[in-house]
Order: structure tokens, then C-alpha cells, then sequence
């Protein structure tokens, strides 16, 4: 059992910081550190390979359970790389100019360009943990771009799982105030779908407790996806088209935050030569003994197609055949799929649990989202 952090030490810590750390052993999808500063234990999620014993820059993000989240500072497009191949210290005056050292001095919070974009958004006021809390989310979010590169994205997302409970309609029998008074004010787990006419564009946004937490956005113009939060404002957009479609299902909220880790989780680098089924057993086995969330994305050659199954705590919670758009609790299902095609491989994305704490505003505020895709567009 892990020793608990002294809160002294942690007190001088803000989200967004420069922090030097120095990389432990290897784990899936990133390494144990060390911040040498003050003996603090943390995990650094990256692609990268590093060495045990080297220092690197990250950012702090949050901390939950005795453990540090770290975001990488530095990336490289090649995972043979380290994350970074020159002297982190001649770089410091790049990274924070209002900084004596380029680092963010304790206490004094996340970077001054970044505090100005979290306090000045309207519509929401924030108290200094609710700052926080939104900071450390933005720090992780603006630092872990996920894209993807299929042809019907927005099928990424689970149908309803009963039929019967699905509500669609046009958004101008509503409106766009409406509906985000009602996903925002009534703490929402759900998909919002929506299928614009007029642009043309398909697009699907995954909301846990009322907050964006996942959204694909494909149009004419747009034929591959944005990253979350760029697809969140163009589908925002499109909500204010009167002839706008939108349909509406609730979702569990496990099966939503295995969802989310395909947009807001860090993929695992794989450097094994296990075949797809004994690295699906080798990999759950891992999150089970870690009690992780996760979404395994498993790609099927022979018939061109995918399948998700997801892991919420550690647990098998269902697979999602993206072809058929059928979900099932059977995990046999998922073993079948692999038995049957030789060239199956799987690719994981893990969601830290320190997203999900009290030490994280987890998801994009929908309202804020629309009032800064507003700020954005031409007058």
C-alpha cells in the first residue's frame, strides 16, 4: 500500500505547472516517475520510449489516490524517440517567459495565458477549487489531441441500448437553449445525435453527468473528424439549424466512461509480439489487477471492420460491433471475432482514474464550448 503524499509538499503544485521528472520502470501506456524536487511519486502517460533514469519536462495535472498525474510536455512523431532528445534546462525560458526559470514558480498556478482562458469564459463562475478542478481537466484535454480516422466516426458511439428510450426530434421544436439546459441542468449521462441537412453533417456527442466527455463531427466539408473539442463546437454549431435532427438516448455511466477513454484516454504504445487474443487476456488481466477504465479497439482485416470492449473498474462491461451497431455483454463474442480472423488486432486506450476524482472537472462544458465556437465565428 502506497504511502500517503505529504499535503505540504503538494500544496505548491497548481495544474499547468513545469515539473521535472525522472522516468521509473515502464507501465502500459507511459512510466512511473519520480519529481525529484520533492520525492513525490506520479505517472507520466506517453508513446515515447524512455530511459529509467532520465529527467524530463511535464506539466502537473491533478492528484488522486497518492499518485500525480503528469501530461508529457515535449512529444516526438516517432515512439522510438525519447520525449525529449536535448537538455530539458535549455529550454525553460521558451516554455514560461513569465517565469524567472521557465518554470511556474510554486503557488502561482497554471501559465497566465491559460488562467485567462478558464476565468474569462462566460456563463459559468468558478470557485478556487472549481478553478482547479476545470484547469487540471484543460491541462490534460489540450495535451492528449485524439483523432480518427474512420469513415463513420460518429458510429464510434454505443446506440441506445433499449430501443424504446431514444427521443428524436428538430431542434427547431426546441431549442438549442433548451437542450443544453436540459444535458447540463439534469446532470445527463447520454448521446446526443444529430444530422444536419443543411450543411450536410453527421455528428454524435457522449455527455457523463452533463459534461461532453467524447464527440465526432463529419461533414462535406469535414470528411475526417476534428479532435474532441473542435467537433464539439461544429456540432454546437449546426444545433442552431432549425431543421437540425437530434436524437437523445441515456447510457450507463460505466459504459460511458469506457466510451470517453477513446476520446479522453492515452493509448497504449505496443512493443509486445503477443497475437490478438493472448494480448486481449494479457491486457484485461492488467486493468482488472489495476482496477482501470478502459476501451479496447480491436480492427478485423477480414471483413474490414471493428469492435470495442470495454472495461469500466477493471471489469468486462460489454463490446460494441461497430459494423452491425450491435452491443453484447458476452465476452465470447468478442473471442469468437478474434478466433476468426488471423490478422485481428488490438489497440488500448486507457482513462486515468484522476479524470474521474474530485480533483478534475471531467468533460467540456457545452455551454462554454458554444460560447467560445461563437467568439470564434466571422461578425
Amino acid at each position: 500500500m502506497s504511502r500517503p503524499l505529504n499535503p505540504w509538499k503538494l500544496s505548491g503544485y497548481k495544474a499547468g505547472q513545469n515539473v521535472v521528472c525522472r522516468v521509473g520502470n515502464a507501465e502500459p501506456g507511459g512510466y512511473a516517475v519520480i519529481i525529484p524536487k520533492d520525492n513525490l511519486p506520479g505517472f507520466l502517460p506517453t508513446p515515447a520510449q524512455l530511459k529509467p533514469g532520465e529527467e524530463i519536462l511535464a506539466q502537473f495535472v491533478c492528484v488522486h489516490n497518492n499518485r500525480i498525474l503528469l501530461s508529457a510536455r515535449f512529444s516526438s512523431s516517432s515512439a522510438t524517440k525519447p520525449v525529449q532528445a536535448v537538455r530539458w534546462e535549455d529550454y525553460l525560458s521558451e516554455l514560461d517567459p513569465n517565469s524567472q526559470a521557465g518554470l511556474t514558480q510554486p503557488g502561482s498556478g497554471a501559465p497566465p495565458a491559460f488562467v485567462e482562458e478558464v476565468q474569462m469564459r462566460p456563463g459559468e463562475r468558478l470557485g478556487p477549487g472549481q478553478f482547479e478542478e476545470e484547469a487540471a481537466f484543460q491541462v490534460w484535454a489540450q495535451t492528449q489531441p485524439r483523432k480518427f480516422h474512420l469513415k463513420r466516426a460518429v458510429d464510434l458511439i454505443l446506440p441506445p441500448i433499449h430501443a424504446e428510450s431514444m427521443n428524436t426530434f428538430k431542434i427547431a421544436d426546441y431549442d438549442l437553449e433548451w437542450l443544453i439546459t436540459d444535458l447540463e441542468g439534469g446532470m445527463r449521462t447520454c448521446s446526443v445525435k444529430a444530422m444536419s441537412q443543411e450543411v450536410p453533417s453527421r455528428s454524435a456527442m457522449l455527455l457523463y453527468r452533463g459534461r461532453a466527455v467524447g464527440c465526432a463531427y463529419t461533414s462535406m466539408k469535414t470528411p475526417e473528424p476534428p479532435a474532441t473539442e473542435q467537433s464539439l463546437q461544429m456540432m454546437l454549431s449546426d444545433l442552431t439549424l432549425p431543421e437540425t435532427r437530434v436524437s437523445i438516448y441515456d447510457l450507463p455511466e460505466s459504459l460511458t466512461l469506457a466510451m470517453s477513454a477513446l476520446f479522453m484516454g492515452y493509448p497504449v504504445k505496443r512493443r509486445d509480439d503477443y497475437e490478438a487474443r493472448p494480448y486481449f487476456d494479457y491486457i484485461c488481466e492488467w486493468l482488472e489487477s489495476k482496477g482501470q477504465t478502459a476501451c479496447l479497439i480491436i480492427s478485423l482485416p477480414a471483413n474490414n471492420s471493428n469492435c470495442f470492449a470495454y472495461v469500466y473498474k477493471g471489469q468486462f462491461a460489454g463490446a460494441f460491433y461497430v459494423a452491425d451497431q450491435m452491443f453484447t455483454q458476452d465476452k465470447n463474442f468478442v473471442y469468437r471475432l478474434l478466433r476468426n480472423d488471423a490478422q485481428a488486432n488490438i489497440e488500448a486506450s486507457i482513462l486515468p482514474p484522476e479524470l474521474t476524482s474530485a480533483a478534475v472537472r471531467f468533460g467540456y462544458s457545452i455551454s462554454m464550448a458554444r460560447n467560445k465556437r461563437s467568439d470564434n465565428l466571422p461578425s
